[in-house]
Protein backbone atom coordinates (compact mmCIF):
# COMPACT_ATOMS: atom_id res chain seq x y z
CA UNK A 1 0.00 0.00 0.00
CA UNK A 2 1.49 3.08 -1.15
CA UNK A 3 2.52 5.99 1.82
CA UNK A 4 0.45 9.16 1.65
CA UNK A 5 2.20 12.30 3.13
CA UNK A 6 0.01 15.06 4.83
CA UNK A 7 -0.65 18.33 3.39
CA UNK A 8 0.56 21.82 5.17
CA UNK A 9 -3.13 22.74 6.56
CA UNK A 10 -3.64 19.28 7.99
CA UNK A 11 -0.17 19.72 9.82
CA UNK A 12 -1.44 23.03 11.16
CA UNK A 13 -4.88 21.90 12.28
CA UNK A 14 -3.58 18.88 13.97
CA UNK A 15 -1.20 20.97 15.81
CA UNK A 16 -3.97 23.17 16.64
CA UNK A 17 -5.85 20.53 18.02
CA UNK A 18 -2.83 19.73 20.08
CA UNK A 19 -2.73 22.49 21.96
CA UNK A 20 -5.91 22.98 22.11
CA UNK A 21 -6.27 20.06 24.06
CA UNK A 22 -2.79 20.78 25.65
CA UNK A 23 -4.53 24.18 27.03
CA UNK A 24 -7.79 22.31 28.25
CA UNK A 25 -6.17 19.70 29.92
CA UNK A 26 -3.60 22.25 31.98
CA UNK A 27 -6.62 24.66 32.85
CA UNK A 28 -8.87 22.17 33.92
CA UNK A 29 -6.30 20.39 35.98
CA UNK A 30 -4.53 24.02 37.27
CA UNK A 31 -7.39 26.46 37.25
CA UNK A 32 -4.66 29.68 38.39
CA UNK A 33 -2.05 28.63 35.78
CA UNK A 34 -1.82 31.35 32.93
CA UNK A 35 -2.07 30.41 29.64
CA UNK A 36 0.96 29.09 28.20
CA UNK A 37 1.71 31.53 25.09
CA UNK A 38 1.22 34.39 27.30
CA UNK A 39 3.93 33.23 29.95
CA UNK A 40 6.26 32.28 26.73
CA UNK A 41 5.82 35.68 25.67
CA UNK A 42 6.68 37.75 28.96
CA UNK A 43 9.53 35.21 29.04
CA UNK A 44 10.69 36.39 25.59
CA UNK A 45 10.37 40.06 26.75
CA UNK A 46 12.21 39.88 29.53
CA UNK A 47 14.64 37.91 28.01
CA UNK A 48 15.21 40.75 25.36
CA UNK A 49 14.89 43.01 27.85
CA UNK A 50 17.75 42.35 30.04
CA UNK A 51 19.95 40.86 27.90
CA UNK A 52 23.50 42.68 26.86
CA UNK A 53 22.64 43.12 23.56
CA UNK A 54 19.44 43.13 21.58
CA UNK A 55 19.22 39.86 20.19
CA UNK A 56 18.27 39.67 16.20
CA UNK A 57 14.66 38.60 15.70
CA UNK A 58 13.56 35.01 14.30
CA UNK A 59 13.47 34.89 10.69
CA UNK A 60 12.33 31.92 8.79
CA UNK A 61 14.93 30.27 6.30
CA UNK A 62 18.48 30.20 5.65
CA UNK A 63 18.62 34.17 4.52
CA UNK A 64 20.71 35.03 1.99
CA UNK A 65 24.33 33.28 1.32
CA UNK A 66 26.92 33.55 -1.70
CA UNK A 67 26.69 30.95 -4.24
CA UNK A 68 30.36 29.93 -4.88
CA UNK A 69 31.60 30.71 -8.46
CA UNK A 70 32.18 27.21 -10.71
CA UNK A 71 35.53 25.33 -10.87
CA UNK A 72 37.65 26.69 -14.19
CA UNK A 73 37.77 24.34 -17.25
CA UNK A 74 40.36 21.77 -17.88
CA UNK A 75 43.42 22.59 -20.46
CA UNK A 76 42.63 21.81 -23.79
CA UNK A 77 44.95 18.63 -24.60
CA UNK A 78 48.47 18.90 -26.25
CA UNK A 79 48.75 17.92 -29.71
CA UNK A 80 50.57 15.61 -31.16
CA UNK A 81 53.37 18.38 -32.49
CA UNK A 82 53.40 19.63 -28.57
CA UNK A 83 53.96 15.98 -27.21
CA UNK A 84 56.66 15.52 -29.42
CA UNK A 85 58.55 18.44 -28.41
CA UNK A 86 57.96 18.11 -24.95
CA UNK A 87 59.38 14.72 -24.78
CA UNK A 88 62.34 16.23 -27.03
CA UNK A 89 62.79 18.58 -24.23
CA UNK A 90 62.93 15.79 -21.64
CA UNK A 91 65.13 13.37 -23.38
CA UNK A 92 68.21 15.11 -25.16
CA UNK A 93 70.49 12.03 -25.32
CA UNK A 94 67.73 9.56 -26.81
CA UNK A 95 66.57 12.53 -29.45
CA UNK A 96 70.46 13.14 -30.86
CA UNK A 97 71.04 9.58 -30.90
CA UNK A 98 67.72 8.96 -33.31
CA UNK A 99 69.18 11.60 -35.61
CA UNK A 100 72.49 10.14 -35.70
CA UNK A 101 70.44 6.91 -36.58
CA UNK A 102 68.21 8.47 -39.15
CA UNK A 103 71.04 10.15 -40.55
CA UNK A 104 72.82 7.35 -41.19
CA UNK A 105 70.04 5.39 -42.62
CA UNK A 106 69.91 7.91 -45.34
CA UNK A 107 73.42 7.91 -46.09
CA UNK A 108 73.64 4.28 -46.56
CA UNK A 109 70.32 4.32 -48.67
CA UNK A 110 71.39 6.48 -50.90
CA UNK A 111 74.85 5.61 -51.50
CA UNK A 112 74.07 1.66 -51.45
CA UNK A 113 71.00 2.07 -53.64
CA UNK A 114 72.89 1.45 -56.37
CA UNK A 115 74.79 -1.17 -55.67
CA UNK A 116 71.53 -2.85 -54.70
CA UNK A 117 69.94 -2.57 -57.33
CA UNK A 118 73.13 -3.87 -59.50
CA UNK A 119 73.00 -7.29 -57.45
CA UNK A 120 69.28 -7.64 -58.11
CA UNK A 121 70.05 -7.22 -62.20
CA UNK A 122 72.78 -9.96 -61.42
CA UNK A 123 70.75 -12.40 -59.50
CA UNK A 124 67.86 -11.94 -62.39
CA UNK A 125 70.52 -13.04 -64.90
CA UNK A 126 71.35 -15.92 -63.01
CA UNK A 127 67.55 -16.56 -62.29
CA UNK A 128 66.73 -16.48 -65.96
CA UNK A 129 69.64 -18.63 -66.68
CA UNK A 130 68.71 -21.18 -64.25
CA UNK A 131 65.00 -20.88 -65.47
CA UNK A 132 66.44 -21.43 -69.42
CA UNK A 133 66.98 -25.15 -68.34
CA UNK A 134 70.40 -25.08 -66.77
CA UNK A 135 70.35 -26.95 -63.61
CA UNK A 136 73.32 -27.61 -61.55
CA UNK A 137 71.90 -28.40 -58.07
CA UNK A 138 71.72 -32.22 -57.32
CA UNK A 139 69.72 -34.05 -54.98
CA UNK A 140 70.55 -37.71 -53.69
CA UNK A 141 67.62 -38.96 -52.60
CA UNK A 142 68.50 -42.91 -50.76
CA UNK A 143 65.19 -45.10 -50.70
CA UNK A 144 63.85 -43.64 -53.68
CA UNK A 145 61.66 -47.02 -54.16
CA UNK A 146 59.95 -46.45 -51.47
CA UNK A 147 56.36 -45.11 -50.49
CA UNK A 148 57.25 -41.87 -50.10
CA UNK A 149 60.10 -41.71 -52.06
CA UNK A 150 58.44 -41.17 -55.73
CA UNK A 151 56.32 -38.16 -54.46
CA UNK A 152 59.40 -36.83 -53.32
CA UNK A 153 61.31 -37.05 -56.39
CA UNK A 154 58.61 -35.54 -58.57
CA UNK A 155 58.06 -32.47 -56.45
CA UNK A 156 61.98 -31.56 -56.50
CA UNK A 157 61.98 -32.17 -60.04
CA UNK A 158 59.42 -29.78 -60.44
CA UNK A 159 61.60 -26.76 -57.82
CA UNK A 160 64.40 -27.63 -60.44
CA UNK A 161 66.43 -29.84 -59.02
CA UNK A 162 68.52 -32.41 -60.87
CA UNK A 163 67.64 -35.64 -58.21
CA UNK A 164 69.69 -39.36 -58.59
CA UNK A 165 67.88 -41.76 -56.56
CA UNK A 166 68.72 -45.21 -55.36
CA UNK A 167 66.54 -48.03 -55.88
CA UNK A 168 66.62 -51.53 -54.48
CA UNK A 169 65.93 -53.59 -57.96
CA UNK A 170 66.49 -52.90 -61.62
CA UNK A 171 62.81 -53.33 -62.17
CA UNK A 172 62.57 -50.20 -59.95
CA UNK A 173 64.90 -48.00 -61.92
CA UNK A 174 62.56 -48.23 -65.38
CA UNK A 175 59.50 -47.62 -62.87
CA UNK A 176 60.87 -44.26 -61.55
CA UNK A 177 62.21 -42.98 -64.07
CA UNK A 178 59.12 -43.16 -66.78
CA UNK A 179 56.91 -41.07 -64.39
CA UNK A 180 59.74 -38.21 -64.42
CA UNK A 181 60.67 -35.60 -66.64
CA UNK A 182 64.08 -36.43 -67.63
CA UNK A 183 66.22 -34.92 -64.49
CA UNK A 184 65.67 -37.93 -62.41
CA UNK A 185 68.66 -40.72 -62.64
CA UNK A 186 68.00 -44.28 -61.02
CA UNK A 187 70.84 -46.34 -59.39
CA UNK A 188 70.56 -49.73 -58.10
CA UNK A 189 71.59 -49.82 -54.89
CA UNK A 190 70.31 -52.64 -52.09
CA UNK A 191 70.37 -51.58 -48.56
CA UNK A 192 70.77 -55.44 -47.78
CA UNK A 193 73.79 -55.42 -49.40
CA UNK A 194 76.37 -52.90 -48.28
CA UNK A 195 79.03 -54.47 -50.75
CA UNK A 196 77.32 -52.72 -53.81
CA UNK A 197 77.94 -48.83 -52.30
CA UNK A 198 81.55 -48.63 -54.30
CA UNK A 199 79.38 -49.31 -57.04
CA UNK A 200 76.99 -47.00 -56.57
CA UNK A 201 78.97 -43.99 -55.72
CA UNK A 202 81.08 -44.99 -59.08
CA UNK A 203 77.58 -44.42 -61.02
CA UNK A 204 77.00 -41.61 -58.93
CA UNK A 205 79.96 -39.97 -60.26
CA UNK A 206 79.51 -41.03 -63.65
CA UNK A 207 75.84 -40.27 -63.74
CA UNK A 208 77.24 -36.45 -62.81
CA UNK A 209 79.37 -35.69 -65.47
CA UNK A 210 76.62 -35.90 -68.14
CA UNK A 211 74.35 -33.88 -69.21
CA UNK A 212 70.66 -33.31 -68.49
CA UNK A 213 67.81 -33.80 -69.44
CA UNK A 214 68.67 -37.57 -69.97
CA UNK A 215 66.39 -37.62 -72.72
CA UNK A 216 68.64 -34.63 -74.53
CA UNK A 217 69.70 -35.72 -78.09
CA UNK A 218 73.72 -34.80 -78.45
CA UNK A 219 76.96 -35.02 -76.99
CA UNK A 220 75.94 -36.61 -73.26
CA UNK A 221 78.77 -35.29 -71.48
CA UNK A 222 78.12 -32.14 -69.71
CA UNK A 223 80.54 -28.99 -70.51
CA UNK A 224 82.46 -27.76 -67.46
CA UNK A 225 81.28 -24.88 -67.05
CA UNK A 226 77.62 -26.06 -66.60
CA UNK A 227 79.48 -28.81 -63.97
CA UNK A 228 76.96 -30.48 -61.38
CA UNK A 229 77.26 -30.35 -57.81
CA UNK A 230 75.68 -32.14 -54.59
CA UNK A 231 73.13 -29.80 -53.00
CA UNK A 232 71.21 -32.36 -50.70
CA UNK A 233 71.14 -35.62 -49.16
CA UNK A 234 67.96 -37.32 -48.12
CA UNK A 235 67.64 -40.51 -46.54
CA UNK A 236 64.36 -42.58 -46.76
CA UNK A 237 66.43 -45.95 -45.78
CA UNK A 238 65.26 -45.51 -41.78
CA UNK A 239 61.88 -45.35 -42.53
CA UNK A 240 60.15 -49.10 -41.80
CA UNK A 241 59.48 -51.73 -44.80
CA UNK A 242 57.13 -54.23 -44.56
CA UNK A 243 60.08 -56.21 -46.69
CA UNK A 244 63.01 -55.28 -44.37
CA UNK A 245 61.73 -55.38 -41.05
CA UNK A 246 61.43 -58.31 -38.39
CA UNK A 247 57.44 -59.03 -37.67
CA UNK A 248 56.26 -57.32 -34.35
CA UNK A 249 57.51 -59.87 -31.22
CA UNK A 250 58.87 -59.76 -27.82
CA UNK A 251 62.54 -58.83 -27.74
CA UNK A 252 63.27 -62.06 -26.15
CA UNK A 253 61.86 -64.03 -29.78
CA UNK A 254 64.01 -61.55 -31.86
CA UNK A 255 66.46 -63.21 -33.76
CA UNK A 256 70.18 -60.55 -33.29
CA UNK A 257 72.02 -62.29 -35.54
CA UNK A 258 69.88 -63.19 -38.49
CA UNK A 259 66.65 -60.77 -38.51
CA UNK A 260 67.77 -57.48 -36.16
CA UNK A 261 71.37 -57.86 -37.86
CA UNK A 262 70.22 -57.23 -41.88
CA UNK A 263 67.79 -55.47 -40.44
CA UNK A 264 70.44 -52.96 -38.81
CA UNK A 265 72.43 -53.19 -41.82
CA UNK A 266 69.71 -51.90 -43.99
CA UNK A 267 68.53 -49.28 -41.72
CA UNK A 268 71.82 -47.81 -40.04
CA UNK A 269 74.33 -48.85 -41.50
CA UNK A 270 74.29 -48.42 -45.10
CA UNK A 271 72.80 -45.03 -44.59
CA UNK A 272 76.06 -44.45 -42.30
CA UNK A 273 78.12 -45.37 -44.86
CA UNK A 274 76.54 -43.73 -47.88
CA UNK A 275 76.89 -40.36 -45.75
CA UNK A 276 80.93 -40.65 -44.98
CA UNK A 277 80.97 -41.28 -48.84
CA UNK A 278 78.61 -38.41 -49.89
CA UNK A 279 79.70 -35.43 -47.14
CA UNK A 280 83.02 -34.49 -48.90
CA UNK A 281 81.27 -33.99 -52.04
CA UNK A 282 78.64 -31.89 -49.92
CA UNK A 283 82.08 -29.45 -49.44
CA UNK A 284 83.88 -30.12 -52.90
CA UNK A 285 82.51 -26.99 -54.01
CA UNK A 286 82.47 -24.21 -51.58
CA UNK A 287 82.38 -20.96 -54.01
CA UNK A 288 79.36 -22.31 -55.54
CA UNK A 289 77.00 -23.53 -52.52
CA UNK A 290 78.38 -20.46 -51.01
CA UNK A 291 76.73 -18.27 -54.19
CA UNK A 292 73.85 -20.45 -54.26
CA UNK A 293 73.00 -19.61 -50.62
CA UNK A 294 73.47 -15.91 -51.44
CA UNK A 295 71.31 -16.52 -54.61
CA UNK A 296 68.36 -17.41 -51.75
CA UNK A 297 68.71 -20.96 -52.85
CA UNK A 298 69.26 -22.42 -49.58
CA UNK A 299 72.18 -23.82 -47.65
CA UNK A 300 73.87 -27.39 -48.38
CA UNK A 301 71.91 -30.16 -45.85
CA UNK A 302 71.77 -33.52 -45.40
CA UNK A 303 68.11 -34.59 -44.47
CA UNK A 304 67.21 -37.88 -42.42
CA UNK A 305 63.79 -39.37 -42.15
CA UNK A 306 63.10 -41.46 -39.13
CA UNK A 307 59.70 -43.06 -38.08
CA UNK A 308 58.79 -40.95 -35.23
CA UNK A 309 57.23 -43.24 -32.49
CA UNK A 310 60.60 -45.75 -32.82
CA UNK A 311 63.43 -42.31 -32.32
CA UNK A 312 60.66 -40.85 -29.99
CA UNK A 313 59.94 -43.61 -27.95
CA UNK A 314 60.26 -47.31 -28.73
CA UNK A 315 56.69 -49.39 -28.52
CA UNK A 316 55.91 -52.50 -27.46
CA UNK A 317 56.79 -55.35 -29.58
CA UNK A 318 58.92 -53.38 -32.07
CA UNK A 319 62.53 -53.75 -30.46
CA UNK A 320 64.42 -53.82 -33.96
CA UNK A 321 62.83 -50.80 -35.28
CA UNK A 322 63.09 -48.51 -32.20
CA UNK A 323 66.31 -49.72 -31.22
CA UNK A 324 68.00 -49.15 -35.28
CA UNK A 325 66.10 -45.73 -34.67
CA UNK A 326 67.89 -44.84 -31.83
CA UNK A 327 71.07 -45.71 -33.30
CA UNK A 328 70.71 -43.45 -36.37
CA UNK A 329 69.49 -40.22 -34.12
CA UNK A 330 71.93 -40.49 -32.10
CA UNK A 331 74.71 -40.95 -34.92
CA UNK A 332 72.94 -37.97 -37.02
CA UNK A 333 73.43 -35.44 -33.63
CA UNK A 334 76.94 -36.42 -33.39
CA UNK A 335 77.33 -35.84 -37.04
CA UNK A 336 75.68 -32.30 -36.49
CA UNK A 337 77.82 -31.67 -33.56
CA UNK A 338 81.32 -32.12 -35.45
CA UNK A 339 79.96 -30.14 -38.14
CA UNK A 340 79.06 -27.20 -36.42
CA UNK A 341 82.29 -27.14 -34.33
CA UNK A 342 84.45 -27.68 -37.68
CA UNK A 343 82.64 -24.90 -38.63
CA UNK A 344 83.57 -22.84 -35.71
CA UNK A 345 86.91 -23.43 -35.27
CA UNK A 346 88.10 -22.97 -38.68
CA UNK A 347 87.78 -19.55 -39.58
CA UNK A 348 89.05 -18.29 -42.88
CA UNK A 349 89.49 -21.17 -44.59
CA UNK A 350 87.42 -22.78 -47.48
CA UNK A 351 86.71 -26.09 -45.29
CA UNK A 352 85.48 -24.44 -42.52
CA UNK A 353 83.33 -22.65 -44.65
CA UNK A 354 81.32 -25.29 -46.58
CA UNK A 355 81.15 -26.56 -43.22
CA UNK A 356 78.91 -24.09 -41.82
CA UNK A 357 77.52 -23.66 -45.04
CA UNK A 358 75.80 -27.22 -44.19
CA UNK A 359 73.13 -28.13 -42.09
CA UNK A 360 71.81 -31.70 -40.75
CA UNK A 361 68.38 -32.22 -39.89
CA UNK A 362 66.31 -34.87 -38.72
CA UNK A 363 62.49 -35.41 -39.75
CA UNK A 364 60.29 -37.22 -37.63
CA UNK A 365 57.52 -38.82 -39.70
CA UNK A 366 54.45 -39.77 -38.03
CA UNK A 367 51.68 -41.93 -39.64
CA UNK A 368 51.45 -41.15 -43.62
CA UNK A 369 50.14 -42.41 -46.42
CA UNK A 370 47.93 -45.60 -46.21
CA UNK A 371 46.80 -47.39 -43.07
CA UNK A 372 47.30 -50.72 -42.36
CA UNK A 373 44.77 -53.21 -43.71
CA UNK A 374 42.70 -55.61 -41.65
CA UNK A 375 44.51 -58.28 -44.01
CA UNK A 376 47.69 -57.29 -42.49
CA UNK A 377 46.64 -57.14 -39.39
CA UNK A 378 45.51 -61.34 -39.76
CA UNK A 379 49.11 -62.05 -40.83
CA UNK A 380 50.30 -60.48 -37.55
CA UNK A 381 48.65 -63.26 -35.65
CA UNK A 382 49.93 -65.89 -37.53
CA UNK A 383 53.23 -64.92 -36.22
CA UNK A 384 52.71 -66.14 -32.74
CA UNK A 385 52.81 -69.52 -33.96
CA UNK A 386 56.81 -69.75 -34.90
CA UNK A 387 57.16 -68.55 -30.72
CA UNK A 388 57.65 -71.23 -27.85
CA UNK A 389 54.92 -72.13 -25.30
CA UNK A 390 56.81 -69.91 -23.07
CA UNK A 391 56.60 -67.38 -24.79
CA UNK A 392 53.60 -67.40 -26.13
CA UNK A 393 52.34 -67.89 -22.39
CA UNK A 394 53.93 -64.52 -21.39
CA UNK A 395 53.00 -62.65 -23.92
CA UNK A 396 50.69 -63.72 -26.00
CA UNK A 397 47.78 -61.72 -23.95
CA UNK A 398 49.58 -58.67 -24.29
CA UNK A 399 50.91 -59.15 -27.93
CA UNK A 400 46.54 -59.83 -28.70
CA UNK A 401 45.80 -56.67 -26.79
CA UNK A 402 48.36 -54.54 -28.80
CA UNK A 403 46.50 -56.02 -31.87
CA UNK A 404 43.17 -55.58 -30.61
CA UNK A 405 43.67 -51.46 -30.11
CA UNK A 406 45.81 -50.97 -33.32
CA UNK A 407 49.34 -50.69 -31.45
CA UNK A 408 51.10 -53.20 -34.72
CA UNK A 409 50.03 -49.45 -36.60
CA UNK A 410 52.47 -47.75 -33.91
CA UNK A 411 50.26 -44.69 -34.70
CA UNK A 412 46.71 -45.63 -34.01
CA UNK A 413 45.17 -42.68 -35.93
CA UNK A 414 44.22 -41.53 -39.50
CA UNK A 415 47.53 -40.67 -41.93
CA UNK A 416 48.35 -37.35 -43.23
CA UNK A 417 48.19 -36.76 -46.81
CA UNK A 418 51.84 -37.27 -48.48
CA UNK A 419 51.97 -33.86 -49.55
CA UNK A 420 52.63 -32.47 -46.38
CA UNK A 421 55.33 -34.78 -45.63
CA UNK A 422 56.68 -33.78 -49.29
CA UNK A 423 56.65 -29.97 -48.84
CA UNK A 424 58.22 -29.89 -45.29
CA UNK A 425 61.20 -31.58 -46.66
CA UNK A 426 61.45 -29.87 -49.98
CA UNK A 427 61.14 -27.21 -47.81
CA UNK A 428 64.42 -27.88 -45.66
CA UNK A 429 66.28 -28.71 -48.61
CA UNK A 430 65.62 -25.59 -50.70
CA UNK A 431 66.07 -23.38 -47.25
CA UNK A 432 62.24 -21.89 -48.14
CA UNK A 433 64.11 -19.96 -51.23
CA UNK A 434 61.98 -19.84 -54.53
CA UNK A 435 64.09 -21.08 -57.99
CA UNK A 436 63.28 -19.08 -60.80
CA UNK A 437 62.27 -15.23 -60.77
CA UNK A 438 63.66 -11.81 -60.18
CA UNK A 439 64.50 -10.84 -56.75
CA UNK A 440 62.54 -8.40 -55.17
CA UNK A 441 62.02 -6.79 -51.96
CA UNK A 442 59.16 -9.22 -51.21
CA UNK A 443 60.72 -12.59 -51.96
CA UNK A 444 63.98 -11.13 -50.13
CA UNK A 445 61.87 -10.21 -47.01
CA UNK A 446 59.98 -13.54 -47.34
CA UNK A 447 63.34 -15.55 -47.51
CA UNK A 448 64.79 -13.61 -44.24
CA UNK A 449 61.18 -14.98 -42.55
CA UNK A 450 61.90 -18.46 -43.75
CA UNK A 451 65.37 -17.95 -42.14
CA UNK A 452 64.13 -17.17 -38.54
CA UNK A 453 61.34 -19.82 -39.26
CA UNK A 454 63.99 -22.22 -39.75
CA UNK A 455 66.11 -20.80 -36.83
CA UNK A 456 62.85 -21.29 -34.52
CA UNK A 457 62.01 -24.55 -35.90
CA UNK A 458 65.43 -26.10 -35.07
CA UNK A 459 67.19 -28.88 -36.61
CA UNK A 460 64.10 -31.83 -35.59
CA UNK A 461 60.95 -31.57 -37.27
CA UNK A 462 57.74 -33.52 -36.56
CA UNK A 463 55.71 -34.12 -39.76
CA UNK A 464 52.27 -36.48 -40.00
CA UNK A 465 49.71 -37.89 -37.81
CA UNK A 466 50.86 -38.22 -34.10
CA UNK A 467 54.41 -37.46 -35.00
CA UNK A 468 54.05 -33.81 -32.70
CA UNK A 469 52.31 -36.31 -29.45
CA UNK A 470 54.70 -38.47 -29.26
CA UNK A 471 57.50 -35.76 -29.92
CA UNK A 472 55.47 -34.21 -26.71
CA UNK A 473 55.47 -37.41 -24.64
CA UNK A 474 59.23 -37.80 -25.03
CA UNK A 475 59.74 -34.83 -22.78
CA UNK A 476 57.84 -36.86 -20.10
CA UNK A 477 59.25 -38.48 -16.89
CA UNK A 478 59.82 -42.02 -17.58
CA UNK A 479 57.23 -43.55 -15.00
CA UNK A 480 54.60 -41.67 -16.48
CA UNK A 481 55.15 -42.06 -20.03
CA UNK A 482 55.32 -45.97 -19.19
CA UNK A 483 51.74 -45.34 -17.39
CA UNK A 484 50.30 -43.50 -20.78
CA UNK A 485 51.85 -46.33 -22.67
CA UNK A 486 49.81 -49.30 -20.35
CA UNK A 487 46.54 -47.58 -20.58
CA UNK A 488 45.20 -49.40 -23.74
CA UNK A 489 46.49 -52.82 -22.22
CA UNK A 490 44.93 -51.93 -19.26
CA UNK A 491 41.37 -51.38 -20.76
CA UNK A 492 41.71 -54.52 -22.70
CA UNK A 493 42.88 -57.02 -20.02
CA UNK A 494 39.75 -55.46 -17.66
CA UNK A 495 37.61 -56.44 -20.64
CA UNK A 496 38.43 -59.79 -21.36
CA UNK A 497 38.29 -60.34 -17.34
CA UNK A 498 34.35 -59.25 -17.55
CA UNK A 499 34.29 -61.32 -20.32
CA UNK A 500 32.88 -64.86 -19.57
CA UNK A 501 34.94 -66.61 -22.65
CA UNK A 502 38.07 -64.46 -22.42
CA UNK A 503 39.74 -64.07 -26.45
CA UNK A 504 42.64 -66.07 -27.17
CA UNK A 505 45.60 -66.19 -29.23
CA UNK A 506 45.72 -69.19 -31.79
CA UNK A 507 47.14 -72.17 -30.32
CA UNK A 508 50.91 -72.68 -30.68
CA UNK A 509 51.62 -75.73 -32.95
CA UNK A 510 52.02 -79.51 -32.01
CA UNK A 511 56.18 -78.92 -32.34
CA UNK A 512 56.42 -76.30 -30.05
CA UNK A 513 54.05 -77.38 -27.47
CA UNK A 514 55.80 -81.04 -27.09
CA UNK A 515 58.35 -81.65 -24.46
CA UNK A 516 60.92 -82.67 -26.59
CA UNK A 517 60.83 -80.25 -29.51
CA UNK A 518 62.44 -77.57 -27.37
CA UNK A 519 65.34 -79.26 -27.51
CA UNK A 520 65.68 -79.74 -30.93
CA UNK A 521 65.83 -76.36 -32.20
CA UNK A 522 68.15 -75.72 -29.46
CA UNK A 523 70.30 -78.54 -31.30
CA UNK A 524 70.01 -77.27 -34.74
CA UNK A 525 70.84 -73.86 -34.49
CA UNK A 526 74.80 -74.19 -33.89
CA UNK A 527 74.52 -75.94 -37.34
CA UNK A 528 72.63 -72.87 -38.99
CA UNK A 529 74.73 -70.35 -37.36
CA UNK A 530 77.93 -72.29 -38.73
CA UNK A 531 76.88 -72.35 -41.93
CA UNK A 532 76.06 -69.09 -41.92
CA UNK A 533 79.78 -68.24 -40.90
CA UNK A 534 81.37 -70.58 -42.92
CA UNK A 535 79.25 -69.06 -46.35
CA UNK A 536 80.31 -65.43 -44.68
CA UNK A 537 84.08 -66.99 -44.35
CA UNK A 538 83.72 -68.09 -48.09
CA UNK A 539 82.46 -64.63 -49.46
CA UNK A 540 85.20 -63.17 -47.97
CA UNK A 541 87.96 -65.59 -49.70
CA UNK A 542 86.57 -65.13 -53.03
CA UNK A 543 86.68 -61.38 -52.34
CA UNK A 544 89.99 -61.24 -51.01
CA UNK A 545 92.01 -59.79 -53.96
CA UNK A 546 90.75 -55.80 -53.79
CA UNK A 547 93.40 -54.44 -56.64
CA UNK A 548 91.98 -57.29 -58.68
CA UNK A 549 88.23 -55.97 -57.92
CA UNK A 550 89.22 -52.40 -58.54
CA UNK A 551 90.56 -52.41 -62.01
CA UNK A 552 87.54 -54.52 -63.16
CA UNK A 553 85.87 -52.15 -61.56
CA UNK A 554 87.56 -49.06 -63.70
CA UNK A 555 86.94 -50.92 -66.61
CA UNK A 556 83.76 -51.34 -66.25
CA UNK A 557 83.44 -47.75 -65.41
CA UNK A 558 85.03 -46.39 -68.91
CA UNK A 559 82.29 -48.72 -70.44
CA UNK A 560 79.34 -47.72 -68.51
CA UNK A 561 80.44 -43.68 -69.16
CA UNK A 562 79.99 -44.19 -72.74
CA UNK A 563 76.85 -46.79 -72.83
CA UNK A 564 73.54 -46.98 -71.00
CA UNK A 565 72.30 -43.81 -71.15
CA UNK A 566 68.67 -44.31 -71.14
CA UNK A 567 68.54 -46.07 -68.21
CA UNK A 568 70.42 -46.64 -64.40
CA UNK A 569 71.02 -50.66 -64.87
CA UNK A 570 73.61 -49.95 -67.24
CA UNK A 571 75.16 -47.73 -64.89
CA UNK A 572 74.38 -49.46 -61.16
CA UNK A 573 75.89 -52.79 -60.06
CA UNK A 574 73.64 -55.89 -58.99
CA UNK A 575 74.38 -58.80 -57.12
CA UNK A 576 74.40 -62.05 -58.90
CA UNK A 577 75.13 -64.58 -56.05
CA UNK A 578 71.93 -65.19 -55.05
CA UNK A 579 68.89 -65.92 -57.76
CA UNK A 580 66.04 -64.25 -58.25
CA UNK A 581 63.86 -66.80 -56.54
CA UNK A 582 66.07 -67.06 -53.82
CA UNK A 583 65.71 -63.09 -53.09
CA UNK A 584 62.29 -62.85 -53.58
CA UNK A 585 62.02 -65.78 -50.91
CA UNK A 586 64.13 -64.10 -48.33
CA UNK A 587 61.82 -61.25 -48.48
CA UNK A 588 59.22 -62.79 -47.81
CA UNK A 589 60.39 -64.59 -44.67
CA UNK A 590 61.96 -60.92 -43.86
Amino acid sequence: MPLVLPTVEQIEDYLEQVEELVVSSLSANAPDLSRVTEAIHRLWQDVLRHSPQAMPSLKKGLGAFEVPPPPPPPPPPKSFWENTADWVADHPWQTAGLGVGLIGTGLLVGYASPHIRRRVRVGAKKHASATSGERRQVVVVLGGDSPLGLPLIQDLEKKGYIVITSVSTPEAVQEVESQCHGYVRALVLDPTEPEMIPFFLRSLASTMSRRFPISAAGDPHASPAAQLYIHSVVSLLALPSPALAPPPGPLEHLALQSDYLAYLQATHLVPLQAFQALIPLLRANPARARDARKNGLGRQSIVVCLPATDARVGLPFAGAQAMSAAATLRAVEVLRREVRAAGLSGYGSEAAEAMRNLKITVVDVGAVGPAVTDEEVGELREVTKEWTASEQAAYGAAFGSMLEHGGHRAIRRRPSDVRGFVDTVVGVVSGGGRRGGADSWSSCALRELNRLHELVRGDRIVVGAGAGTYALASHLPAFLLDALLNIPYIIVSIRNALLPIPPRLPPASTTSLAPAPPQQPAQQQPPVAQQTIAEKQEGTDSGSDPEREASEAGSEADVESNEGYASGVGESWVSLKSKPGERAEAAGKS
